[in-house]
């Protein structure tokens, strides 16, 4: 099971104290050893990075860690697979309609099984395909294909936000199916097992990571009117008020709050052993 880091901001964030609890979760605290990325949309555009080592091997990740880059939207991805193949590290990025559009999943898919009469396999068009091997990135490709086939132009947001959702709950019909998808305007964040979010907002106070001994008193470091939504697969401090996403919730993020919200009418909210356990078994 990898595991998904996603920051998204009012104000342009610095993302180094979650990023270094994140961080360990390669190689340190926990197993994802087989690559690690990051995206930031900075005010002036798209950053990326990915390496096919652990995170905490990576210089790439250490480059990262020191760099105090601010930025109002990040997705970080730890991978757990059966490669370590850079072609095959998360985030995804493409374009569509002059954006870039920056993708990560965790989970395990079995789209390679679906036969070329199925709906996901007809959904791929010439205008999006893989470079690498993963499900992942064909399930990326799917979504923007899809996106191009129904919309001559971006749609207004209630509309782009509400055929997300129906796609994102089309792709969890083929496995475990979480993930954090951004344009840089907002961040869309999809349950299908363990997704927790925390906002920080004024008034700030102190948080702690999980995965290290280290404590930070966001008031000293935050302006007032700064709003921040840190998402993770598990949480990355153990006392804030983190949120937990139902299965198969939709939730997306633009200046820090909810944008679009749709929570299924009966929730099903797993614990973390069980979440972890179900994704161990796929």
């Amino acid at each position: 099971m990898c595991q998904l880091l996603g920051v998204n901001s009012k104000n342009p964030a610095d993302i180094g104290f979650s990023f270094g609890g994140f961080r360990r979760r390669g190689g340190l605290t926990d197993d994802h050893v087989d690559g690690f990325g990051v995206a930031y949309f900075e005010p002036t555009g798209l950053r990326i990075y990915c390496d096919d080592r652990a995170a905490m091997d990576s210089p790439i990740a250490e480059l990262v860690a020191n760099a105090k880059i601010k930025a109002l939207n990040t997705i970080v991805h730890l991978r757990k697979s059966d490669d370590s193949l850079l072609r095959n590290a998360h985030p995804f990025v493409r374009e569509i309609w002059g954006e870039s559009w920056a993708f990560s999943h965790n989970g395990k898919m079995t789209i390679e099984q679906a036969t070329d009469s199925d709906p996901i396999r007809q959904g791929v068009s010439h205008y999006y395909c893989p470079v690498g091997d993963t499900d992942s990135e064909f399930a990326f490709c799917y979504l923007l294909n899809q996106l191009k086939d129904n919309f001559e132009q971006k749609p207004d947001d209630k509309t782009l936000f509400g055929f997300l959702t129906e796609q994102c709950r089309f792709l969890a019909d083929y496995g475990l199916f979480n993930c954090l998808l951004s344009n840089g305007d907002w961040l869309l964040s999809y349950a299908n097992t363990l997704l927790f979010y925390v906002t920080r907002q004024a008034p700030f106070g102190l948080a702690t990571l999980v995965d290290a001994d280290i404590s930070i008193d966001f008031q000293q470091v935050n302006d007032p009117d700064d709003v921040i939504t840190v998402l993770a697969t598990i949480p990355l401090t153990t006392n804030e008020d983190w949120q937990q996403l139902a299965v198969n919730e939709c939730v997306i993020f633009a200046e820090g709050r909810i944008a679009h919200q749709d929570i299924p009418k009966q929730p099903i909210y797993l614990s973390i052993e069980k979440g972890l356990q179900i994704a161990k078994s796929a």
